[in-house]
Formats: structure tokens, sequence, C-alpha cells
């Protein structure tokens, strides 16, 4: 089972009011209380949309659910509902007004980007993020297609360290290589539809080729990708 969607983040909140959600979790009440007010309403939105992808797979309700909230932590995911619930994994991502949420019976990371005007040289963001090997691929594209490249990329790699074991992916994404490749060997799928890049990771190829991200239309294009670690860099 693999399930991902993306929405826009709602004004008012969901629920109805400016003030703090009464169906948020205590570790998400408390992370609230912890946020600036302007990243409340994506922190909100993310997982409303989490609960309904949650509802959707099991037919517990949405209120029904207790999700984890703790700062630089994974969310958790827990029913509360008095029914028993396989456990299930889960991932989300906010950008620019945007949200993500993705539910799995496997360790799942999504990633949610939004086209925006660049605030550096792509030579610059180049030399951050990719690989030796990748740098040099990137290169030799034509300047016009270089951003969407880099994107493509970022969120690839993104999904792919969510859905890693803690402390097991290397921070620095020059030691990670993604690369597009056949669904039948993906272990994340992207979708793209301008202003969006979204991108799902998940070791289940067949689920992957399979999954559809809900809150894009069909005009989405979308690729196959093989993400892993490589050596050092340079």
């Amino acid at each position: 089972m693999l399930r991902v969607a993306v929405a826009r983040v709602n004004q008012p909140l969901p629920g109805g009011s400016a003030s703090m959600p009464a169906w948020l979790g205590d570790s998400e009440q408390l992370r609230w209380t912890q946020l600036a007010p302007d990243r409340r309403a994506p922190f909100a939105a993310s997982r409303a949309l989490l609960r309904d992808l949650l509802q959707a797979a099991t037919g517990v309700p949405a209120r029904a659910w207790d999700v984890s909230a703790q700062a630089g932590g994974a969310p958790v995911a827990r029913a509360t509902h008095e029914l028993a619930v396989a456990a299930l994994h889960v991932s989300l991502s906010h950008r620019l007004g945007w949200v993500a949420a993705a539910v799995a019976d496997a360790p799942v990371g999504v990633d949610i980007e939004c086209e925006r005007p660049p605030r550096s040289d792509p030579s610059e963001r180049a030399a951050l993020m990719l690989s030796p090997a990748e740098r040099l691929a990137w290169a030799d594209l034509a300047p016009d297609a270089r951003d969407a490249a880099l994107l493509a990329r970022w969120t690839a790699k993104e999904a792919w360290f969510k859905a890693a074991p803690a402390g097991d992916a290397p921070w620095d994404f020059r030691r990670v290589s993604a690369r597009a490749c056949a669904p039948a060997r993906a272990n994340v799928r992207t979708w793209s539809a301008s202003p969006l890049h979204v991108a799902l990771c998940c070791a289940d190829a067949g689920a992957l080729a399979d999954a559809r991200c809900d809150g894009l239309g069909p005009e989405a294009a979308t690729s196959s990708w093989f993400v892993h670690r490589v050596a050092a860099a340079d």
C-alpha cells in the first residue's frame, strides 16, 4: 500500500479558525506553540492531509489518529481507534504554500518543492547538491534545462533521505546519486506540474509504478529514479 497527495495550504486553517485546531494531538499542540505564526498554517495543513490519507488507507477516521511532531524527527502515526491497525509509515513535506503527505506499509519519504526565481547561481547550487559524476552530466545540459534538473534531483534525494533509517543517509547530497532509470529498478518516483515538483521514495518498485499523486492532474510529468549513496565527495 502506497499513497501520496499534495494540497494547497488553506486559509483559514483546517478546522475553520485561526486558533489552534482542536484535532491536533498532544505532541502537535506542543509543537504548534513553538512555531512562528507564519509556519502554523502549513504545519496544520500537512497534518490534516496526512490524516485524510490515513483514513483512506485504513478506514479509521481522520480524528482517530495521533501523529508525533518532535522537532527534527520524522512523524510517527498511531491509531487511537479501538480497532487493530497494521503499522504504517508516514512522511510530510511543505513548501511555499503547498503541502505533501505519504502513507505506506514500508518506509516512505516525500518531498515537495515549488519553482521560484533563483536566488543564487545554478552552478553554485549544483556544487553543493550533486555528486561529481552528476555535476559533469548537469554541465552538459542546455542552460534553460539546468534549474529543473536541479529541482528533480534535489526532491529525489530529499525523499530518499526521509525514507532512510535515522542516521543511515548522509546529509551531504554530494555523496548521493540520483539517476533516471526504468520503473522496475526505481526507488524514487517524481511528478512535475509547474510550479510543483514532488518526489516519493519507497523500496517497492511495483508500488511506486502504480502510485498516483492525488492533487496533481493527469498532465503531470512523471519519471523514475534510482537513488543511492556514492563515495565521498571531492
